[in-house]
């Protein structure tokens, strides 16, 4: 609705009664009740006629030496008004003159009966007679839904016809004439009063209606403009994590036929730290717009969709029938972002142009849903295509990937991570739900390769604990953690994620009390998170370590809960201090199923006197929906995003001013 539609309801909502009702509005009205308005015009009259016809009866017992012509009059009226309403109908006249009709039909009725009337010898009984003049009175004013104008004139044409009857025809005392006048004048009061304050309810009930429509339309393009920011990318425009999440499990559940598959296709931007460093970020964002833009024109030739999935990297997903299939269109992609020619002054290598590497995976024939698995597998290729020679694509193998030069290369990177600085933590805040006050942190590990090109966990976490490198990782995460919690108060505690490797080492409980001894630190300052999925459920030397570790005073944490197959026997197996339920349960939320079942989830764990968090938080709703439920803490993207120490004590120095 436009802005000035909006404008006039909301001025006629707070209009006296004595003003004018608004043309626009008034002619809106007309045109949205035109059809029950047609309906209510041709069945009233009708009804009208039959009613007149049955009169007829009243005629012949009333005035018997003009009943015939009452009657004939009575049925040539009723033949000529009722082929006139359905000729009428069939042409589809507007409204205005179907009831300019059913006005005239009706002063004509109540004319021409009097006038036949007026004929009879018994005076006396058609001077009574006549006080049924008033039903035409009411006919026009109240039967029909007459524009208020229209209804006026022909009722006071018939009164004044009445009246002129009763003063100068009809033989009557001066009282019995005087009755009579007041009678239809009465009637023809009451009737226009009840008239002109239907008129008056209507379009009031309309004009509300209409605001209420109107606000309802505003919150809902107001809530599509916020979907809308909540799930685009704001620099490309493109889609971001979240909307691409949303568009796999679409693409998931739907049957496509012979294209059976799922397929996920990252690209990174060839040495992009170096194009931003020679050209400066403007150039580099321009540069990212452009690429999405391209990549947008090469994927819709397959139907894929398009996001960013942060920095210089991006991610198309599709459906596709194969590996061919897959390998097409990543094909497709690169060469499209190659042909375009965009110049690139600084590569280490021959080229001169912007390129892109791409790594891509897709579901089984099982069809798996897990967007992170794939994301990981794809990630993986995407890292072995850099290793490689850049400006190609790998397609995930999980029968060579653990063999090939880039796992070989990420194994040396891990070994001197922490000496060359490529390894860091970040961290995300948790949050009081009950009170919105900041408990603590959670620490994320970060890794980059040697040129900055960050490297996701996904990828370097499984080499990682392959290897056995993780153990020194894990213990440089811990201590790091601690340090930073000491020197810059990070709330109440900071959790740190641990390995199953971790767990199963004799010696880890004795390496977390040596960095807590060493920096002087609480042990209920530092909180261990365990993955449910973790294949420790069993591990006798894993059960002793988490023992000793609460023995310390170290909190232990459930992750991820309600995404392994392990349930509530963690629970009965395992001590923790708290609980965190999946993110996918509060995504799931949006239908009653899912709210059910984390609500179950919730009161079960409060039950058994758990303290419950619930991660990927991501919209002020879902923040109102767990204060509802009753969960203790909360963390995910719309209360903080994970970030470097310094900006958490930036962000910290600014809530304290």
């Amino acid at each position: 609705m436009s802005d000035d539609i909006a404008r006039r309801a909301k001025e006629a909502i707070g209009q006296p009664w004595w003003r004018p009702t608004d043309p626009v509005l008034r002619k809106i009205l007309t045109e949205r009740n035109s059809a029950s308005n047609r309906r209510l015009a041709r069945w009233g009259l009708w009804a009208a006629v039959l009613t007149h016809l049955v009169f007829g009866a009243f005629d012949i017992y009333l005035l018997p030496d003009v009943s015939y012509q009452l009657v004939v009059f009575r049925v040539l009226l009723a033949a000529l008004v009722l082929f006139s309403l359905e000729f009428g109908i069939q042409r589809a006249v507007s409204l205005e003159i179907l009831h300019l009709g059913a006005a005239l039909a009706i002063f004509v009725a109540g004319t021409g009966f009097l006038l036949i009337e007026l004929m009879t010898y018994d005076s006396r009984t058609a001077f009574q007679y006549s006080v049924f003049g008033t039903i035409f009175i009411f006919a026009t004013n109240l039967f029909f839904n007459f524009r208020f104008s229209v209804a006026a004139v022909s009722s006071v044409a018939i009164t004044a016809f009445y009246i002129y009857a009763t003063l100068y025809w009809m033989d009557a005392d001066p009282k019995g004439r005087a009755i009579n006048i007041v009678f239809l004048l009465t009637s023809l009061s009451l009737s226009l009063y009840l008239a002109w304050r239907l008129n008056l309810e209507r379009y009031h009930t309309f004009v509300h209606s209409l605001q209420a429509q109107i606000q309802e339309q505003v919150a809902l393009e107001k809530g599509e403009q916020l979907k809308k920011i909540a799930e685009t990318d704001p620099l490309t425009g493109l889609k971001n994590r979240r909307a691409i999440d949303r568009e796999f499990i679409n693409l998931s559940r739907r049957d496509y036929g012979d294209y059976g598959h799922v397929g996920m296709i990252i690209m990174d931007v060839d040495f992009f730290k170096r194009y931003n460093d020679s050209l400066g970020h403007n150039a580099g964002d321009d540069c990212l717009v452009a690429l999405g833009d391209i990549l947008t024109e090469a994927a819709s030739r397959f139907d894929g969709v398009v996001g960013r999935h942060g920095g210089e990297e991006f991610v198309v997903i599709c459906r596709v029938r194969d590996e061919a299939h897959l390998r097409t269109v990543t094909e497709a992609l690169c060469a499209a972002v190659r042909d375009r020619n965009i110049p690139h002054p600084d590569r280490t290598d021959a080229l001169n142009i912007v390129t892109i590497s791409a790594g891509a995976a897709m579901t089984t024939d099982q069809g798996v849903e897990d967007m992170s698995l794939l994301l990981q597998q794809a990630d993986r290729a995407l890292y072995a295509s850099k290793f490689r020679s850049r400006n190609t694509y790998t397609i995930y193998d999980p029968d060579s990937v653990e063999e090939d030069a880039s796992g070989r290369n990420l194994i040396e990177l891990l070994k001197t991570a922490v000496s060359r600085g490529l390894v860091s933590l970040v961290y995300q805040p948790i949050f009081d739900v009950k009170s919105g006050i900041l408990r603590g942190h959670e620490t994320l590990m970060r890794l980059r390769d040697f040129d900055g090109t960050p490297i996701h966990p996904p990828v370097f976490i499984p080499i990682a604990e392959q290897t056995g490198l993780i153990i020194s990782l894990g213990e440089w995460a811990i201590e790091q953690a601690c340090r930073d919690m000491l020197e810059h108060g990070l709330g109440e505690f900071v959790s740190v994620n641990v390995s199953a490797v971790q767990l199963r080492e004799a010696g880890f409980p004795l390496q977390v009390a040596n960095i807590l001894t060493k920096l002087g630190m609480p042990a209920r300052s530092l909180a261990l998170e365990v993955t449910e999925g973790m294949d420790i459920y069993k591990d006798a030397q894993a059960h002793r370590n988490i023992q000793h570790l609460r023995n310390l005073g170290v909190r232990i944490w459930l992750d991820d809960f309600g995404t392994g197959f392990a349930g509530l026997a963690w629970l009965n197996r395992f001590e923790f201090d708290v609980i965190k339920i999946d993110r996918s349960f509060l995504q799931d939320c949006q239908n009653q199923q899912g709210l059910n079942l984390l609500k179950d989830m919730v009161t079960m764990l409060r039950h058994q006197n758990f303290t419950v968090l619930v991660e990927g938080v991501e919209t002020a709703e879902q923040a109102t929906l767990l204060k509802r439920l009753g969960v203790h803490t909360m963390q995910g993207y719309h209360l903080g995003m994970p970030m470097p120490i310094a900006k958490v004590v930036q962000r910290k120095s600014a809530r304290g001013k």
